[in-house]
């Protein structure tokens, strides 16, 4: 939705309570605002996207799909540099120890270049890191594959 507004719309969102904020945030973007926004979330979120309109400057929802785009062009761009979704220095069969939780963990490299561990298949390092950690992990990060880097 197109935000239209002038400056001193912009200095009223600082004297406007919260279900004033509730209904210009319908009213301007469409939807209800997050229910865990507070009022000076919401004040802050319109008032950018306003100073945005006024600039004539890309919305914020512009922006962060632009940024999705540059990630997913530039993680492509590694995956081919690399030959997939291993590093181009572990091949069929390498066999990667890896002490995490004080036990020993062992990650083998197929030949489609997956990684097995504990029995089962993953597409890559990273998959093993995050079914080992919980978390999200870089995969030849965590398995010291990378120069520069501690394991």
């Amino acid at each position: 939705m197109t935000l239209t507004v002038t400056a001193p719309d912009i200095c009223r969102l600082a004297e406007a309570n919260a279900a004033t904020l509730r209904r210009i945030w319908q009213e301007t973007k469409g939807t209800a605002p997050p229910k865990t926004f507070t009022a000076r979330l919401m004040r802050l979120s319109l008032a950018w996207d306003a100073q945005a309109a006024l600039a004539e400057c890309e919305s914020a929802v512009a922006r962060r799909a632009w940024k999705r785009v540059i990630r997913a062009r530039i993680d492509s761009r590694s995956l081919k540099s690399c030959g997939g979704a291993v590093p181009a220095t572990v091949g069929d069969g390498t066999r990667i120890l890896k002490d995490w939780g004080g036990k020993m963990h062992e990650v083998l490299i197929t030949a489609d270049g997956r990684a097995t561990w504990n029995g089962q298949s993953y597409s890559s390092l990273s998959a093993v890191a995050r079914a080992m950690t919980g978390t999200n992990r870089n995969g030849p990060k965590f398995f010291g594959l990378r120069e520069g880097t501690r394991t």
